[in-house]
């Protein structure tokens, strides 16, 4: 099985979890302890990248056995039963990597697929059997450590296979379902149902002999149930099952009174919990799981959700109870817990796996130091290089005796930090939303919902669970009959909304949708019943401002245009007659002004005489 990029599982017993990123780092846990036992970087350039895991426990002749001293090794040639896991690669091959070595220790002989191992199982007589992107299947002797025989189960690709113990047959999963006899290596049966690639398998076997197989694909959020039988072809599934998103671990588990438990880890790190009833199950109406588990970090100041890694109800130490894992892919406790049946979601407050690892780091700590004293290095500080940014003025020798806290300290440091921001990541606000779309708070509602970073909306609504998307409808229906603010914070949670569960709201039917749609619609509407003229004004005033525009850019580049015609004469004599034809002009209005003078003044003493004859009269 695989969790997002990483391969996974369990051993036989429960004891152990093993787990491959995507860098190819295998990393083995002890459930009981939650202790890191093992960690182990193979070479992918010699064996490439684990695509498949499964644990075996087989008898493989001479084993590696060493002395009472531990110093020197011998081969055994008595067998000796020992655990394995089978690691299918991408080149197609299959190595054996050893827990008590901690290292590969065998590669089986063959051709191997020419391609990537998509799914490994192993049989109950010494077998593996694998299946790759050749479209083949291949059978494996741990006895002999050798191919055995190969079958093309095409034209299209498979991804998973599961076996099939009573009826000896192998059912091989890529966009459909074919059941192959072992034996004969013919096609038996066909089904049909899924619309992608099946990426997850679980089979079991009920009281009265009846085979069946669980199966998920890689897009769709539901189980499909099948019953493997006789001979036919496109039989459609005999049950199906609900989920709020993409499966990434499925287990299941029949007790003795028929009664079935299936269970399945999502992309969003939720445990959904089944309990089907298998004489009475019918294909009518998909079912939705009795309970569903969250977990959730204990924080005092912010809850922060827990992603789920794996599940499995085989490996429980009592009946009724589910082991399952969660953290990441570093850090991951294990927990055996009954559910409780009474509430349909629950929600688990934990410690946050890096916490509790590093506490149990604490305590071996604490354990060496009541036998030896932990030596302690105190980090030396030059007081010279230390910027106190507090507005109080401090003198050297009152620095030693001043008590500061420590975030104090930390505060008025200056730790140089470069220019560039730090920008925060966006966390997910689903814990918040879900606790206050139950207690009906309004304050904390408004808190989760008045935030304007898209990304925090999308990863709060991926993880939403699907029940509450009704409720939260209603909620932004109210929030946007207010003020034009919270408008905006509105339509941003709808749209995200829309886009994330488009599948659920299409679901519900058209009269559903219309009635759980239909007053936000009409407020939308009421808002925008201007917007029809106001774009009309908006296009108006648009065609005003860049005609302007272009008239003052042809303004100026008219004001900026060169003279069409420039004229030079060279001649020097038509310049010297311009000239004396200016002086000549000029001394003649010269003379014409004093002539006029003259004769102004010669009338006033004309005037002055015969005034003074008339006196003397």
């Amino acid at each position: 099985m695989a969790f997002g990029e990483h391969v996974l599982g369990f051993s036989p017993d429960g004891k152990l979890f093993a787990l491959i990123n995507d860098q190819g780092v295998l990393r083995i846990w002890d459930t009981d302890t939650n202790e890191l036992k093992q960690e182990y970087t193979p070479n992918l350039h010699l064996s490439g990248p684990c695509s498949a895991l499964v644990w075996i426990s087989v008898s493989l002749p001479g084993s590696v056995v060493k002395d009472k001293k531990g110093k020197k090794a011998r081969k055994s040639s008595e067998s000796s039963e020992s655990l394995y896991i089978a690691l299918g690669t991408s080149k197609g091959h299959v190595s054996l990597y050893s827990y008590a070595e901690a290292k590969i220790e065998r590669s089986l002989k063959g051709e191997g697929h020419n391609g990537k191992i998509t799914s490994i199982i192993r049989d109950t007589e010494g077998h593996l059997y694998t299946c790759g992107e050749d479209c083949h299947v291949i059978v494996w002797s741990l006895a002999e450590e050798k191919q055995i025989r190969s079958w093309n189960v095409g034209p299209e690709k498979p991804f998973s296979i599961s076996l099939m113990p009573t009826s000896n047959s192998l059912v091989v999963g890529s966009r459909t379902l074919k059941v192959y006899s072992t034996e004969k290596e013919e096609l038996v049966q066909t089904f049909t149902g899924h619309t992608s690639e099946i990426n997850h398998m679980a089979q079991f076997v009920s009281n009265d002999g009846g085979e069946y197989v669980l199966t998920t694909s890689r897009m769709e959020r539901i189980i499909c149930l099948w019953k493997i039988g006789k001979k036919g072809r496109n039989k459609p599934a005999a049950c199906t099952l609900l989920m709020e998103d993409i499966a990434h671990s499925l287990t299941c588990h029949i007790d003795d009174e028929n009664t079935l438990r299936v269970s399945s880890v999502t992309r969003s790190g939720v445990i959904h919990l089944y309990v089907l009833d298998i004489d009475g199950i019918k294909a009518d109406k998909p079912l939705k799981p009795k309970v569903t588990i969250s977990i959730a970090a204990d924080s005092a100041t912010v809850i922060e959700p827990i992603s789920a890694v794996a599940a499995s109800l085989q490996h429980a130490n009592r009946q009724g109870e589910l082991l399952f894992a969660y953290g990441d892919k570093h850090f991951v406790v294990f927990e055996q817990l009954k559910p409780s049946f009474a509430e349909k979601m629950q929600v688990l407050i934990r410690t946050d796996p890096r916490k509790h690892v590093k506490q149990q780091l604490l305590g071996k700590r604490n354990e060496i130091g009541s036998e030896k004293t932990l030596k302690m290095i105190t980090p030396i500080i030059d007081a010279k290089d230390v910027d106190y940014k507090s507005s109080i003025s401090v003198t050297k020798k009152k620095l030693k005796s001043l008590d500061m806290p420590m975030e104090a300290r930390l505060q008025n440091l200056n730790l140089n930090v470069g220019d560039g921001k730090v920008i925060p990541q966006a966390q997910s606000k689903v814990q918040l939303l879900v606790q206050s779309l139950h207690s009906k708070d309004e304050t904390l509602l408004r808190s989760v919902l008045c935030t304007k970073d898209m990304k925090t909306i999308e990863l709060t609504l991926q993880k939403l669970p699907v029940q509450y998307v009704g409720t939260l409808v209603n909620e932004l229906t109210l929030l946007m009959q207010q003020r034009h603010t919270n408008v905006e914070y509105a339509m941003n949670w709808l749209k995200v909304l829309a886009q994330t569960h488009s599948s659920q709201l299409m679901a519900l039917g058209a009269e559903d949708l219309l009635n759980k749609f239909g007053p936000c619609i009409g407020i939308i509407e009421h808002r925008a019943n201007c917007l029809k003229e106001l774009s009309k004004l908006n296009g108006r005033l648009q065609l005003l401002v860049s005609q302007i525009k272009r008239n003052s850019e042809m303004d100026q580049d008219n004001l900026k245009s060169d003279n069409l015609l420039v004229f030079e004469d060279n001649d020097d004599s038509s310049t010297s007659d311009l000239d004396d034809a200016i002086n000549k002009s000029s001394s003649d209005d010269e003379w014409e002004e004093g002539e006029d003078e003259d004769q102004k003044n010669g009338g006033d003493s004309m005037d002055q005489d015969d005034d003074d004859e008339d006196d003397e009269m």
